[in-house]
């Protein structure tokens, strides 16, 4: 299991970070309101708009300038992304990580940010949270369960459980490990680099978009061909949107999991639809597709200070 960052109080700050894509000023504005409403204070970085190639925002120089000035500021208790898009991996190797180290604190997003996740976790030996960003989650709005979620998670509340539908299961059984996971293809991306992060008898969550059916095959069949996929003990399944039609989604994923003998449940509420479930990496869950729960019995976070 990771260390714990520090748990986020009350009308504690957060910082908005844009590390991958660009997003509309306009809207990560709107959003950071809606968060202020729950009596947060929150500081946006200054390259959120910011556009270079047409699709980062701003160059690496500019990105992991703002990026590790937030993490270097102790007057942030957590940090968001505005949303993923496409280059964090770029500015991976010059990311203050020391700086996390030093002061722990929670840093949630999903899609491009996984590259940031797996870094914090084998750099930092810290849980993160692949969880909500301003753009989508925020801007459309989370519903009042998923937001609860959330902020009793950063808070320190523990157990929290969720519950899924029966038709979501693909195999049945009963399970606990540490969970870890992200986006499907920047995981297989980040294979066989310094950022390469997997536990061995963990429990893996996944979800992608805009994949072709067999473009989801082949990151499979290579995590499988590493070796990976014979060491988990469960899986977890986003919404994979625009990846193929349920019918050949269910198939494919049968097909790869049932011979390993261990749970497996799709279309939990993450991924690249909104109104993000917040997964915490590096905690302890336990999966029981009789009981058709997923929960995290311990805290993802700590409360007070920190030795």
């Amino acid at each position: 299991m990771l260390d714990r960052p520090r748990a986020l109080s009350p009308g504690g700050r957060i910082a908005v970070v844009a590390p991958a894509g660009p997003s509309d000023r306009a809207r990560i504005e709107e959003a950071a309101r809606k968060i202020e409403q729950r009596g947060y204070r929150v500081t946006i970085a200054a390259n959120v708009d910011h556009r270079h190639n047409g699709y980062l925002a701003g160059d690496d120089d500019e990105r992991i300038t703002e990026l590790n000035h937030y993490l270097r500021s102790d007057e942030n208790d957590a940090i968001f992304c505005a949303r993923g898009g496409y280059g964090a991996m770029r500015i991976l190797d010059r990311v203050d990580f020391e700086a996390l180290r030093r002061n722990p604190r929670p840093v949630v997003g999903f899609s491009d940010i996984t590259a940031i996740h797996q870094a914090i976790a084998l750099r930092c030996g810290l849980g993160s949270f692949h969880g909500p960003m301003l753009n989508l989650d925020f801007f459309d709005g989370l519903s009042p369960e998923i937001e609860q979620g959330l902020w009793s998670m950063l808070g320190g509340d523990a157990p929290l459980t969720h519950r899924f539908a029966p038709e979501q299961v693909v195999c049945e059984g009963e399970t606990e490990g540490v969970l870890f996971g992200g986006c499907l293809s920047l995981i297989t991306a980040l294979t066989g680099t310094p950022y390469d992060f997997w536990i061995d008898d963990g429990i893996w969550f996944f979800e992608d978009v805009d994949e072709p059916l067999y473009r989801i095959d082949r990151m499979l069949t290579h995590l499988r061909l590493s070796g990976r996929l014979q060491k988990i003990r469960g899986v977890l399944i986003g919404k994979l949107k625009n990846c193929g039609s349920e019918a050949e989604l269910h198939a494919l994923l049968l097909d790869f999991f049932a011979p390993h003998r261990i749970p497996v449940v799709r279309d939990l509420p993450f991924g690249h639809q909104g109104d993000n479930l917040v997964m915490p990496i590096g905690a302890a869950v336990r999966l029981s597709t009789r009981n058709c729960t997923l929960t995290m019995p311990h805290a993802a976070v700590q409360r007070g200070s920190l030795s």
